[in-house]
């Protein structure tokens, strides 16, 4: 699904966005990274950036960087949650069987110029942001022109082997094990599920924990 979020010019967008900014966290977090190697980093402390679509973290010196090579990352694992690389950092939502339940979300911000008579005229989205809003700049960000933040959130399932599908009912059902494939159909008949909306993916995923 997809939100739009418009912000007027001089208004803080990271804030009008969420009260952590465009971060996943409200504050930077110790984290393991398990890299396609088998070794994984801890000491550092990270965060994930909606923006920029990628992991930073705090240098010894105290700057925010972000993080190179990402894709030689299968995946970085906080406290409570956990995120894989695959192309992009996608979000463990949930765990049903030997299926893991993972979200992407892509966030964006296009510019709009005042035209004529005062009304707002869609431009060019604004390039480089990734690098240009990158460190703790985003959590406080105003422009002199309105902007339209739009936040694309789709879901995903992966099986055992690591290999990705996008969330439908039928992707779904298949990597069941019999007994909880007979919870899930005996669901969808009582309930419509939108594989699209995230309120009815959870109420699937929670019937099914029960």
């Amino acid at each position: 699904h997809r939100e739009k979020i418009r912000v007027s010019a001089g208004e803080d967008i990271a804030q009008a966005y969420s009260p952590n900014g465009f971060y996943r966290f409200p504050e930077f977090a110790k984290a393991n990274l398990y890299f396609y190697t088998g070794s994984n980093n801890t000491g550092l402390r990270f965060n994930y950036n909606l923006l920029a679509g990628n992991l930073q973290f705090i240098s010894p010196r105290g700057d925010t960087l972000d993080l190179a090579a990402p894709a030689t990352i299968d995946s970085v694992v906080f406290d409570k949650t956990v995120f894989y690389y695959r192309e992009g950092f996608l979000e463990l939502t949930a765990r049903i069987d030997s299926l893991r339940l993972l979200k992407k979300t892509i966030v964006r911000l296009d510019v709009e110029k005042i035209g004529a008579y005062g009304q707002a005229s869609p431009t060019a989205s604004i390039t480089n942001y990734a690098s240009f809003f990158s460190g703790t700049g985003v959590h406080k960000l105003s422009l002199n022109q309105d902007v339209v933040v739009s936040e694309t959130v789709s879901w995903l399932l992966m099986d055992p082997k690591g290999k990705l599908s996008k969330a439908t009912k039928s992707n779904f059902l298949a990597g069941l094990s019999p007994a909880t494939k007979q919870k899930a159909d005996d669901y969808h008949k009582r309930n419509k599920v939108n594989y699209e909306k995230e309120a009815d993916i959870l109420k699937l995923v929670k019937a099914l924990a029960d």
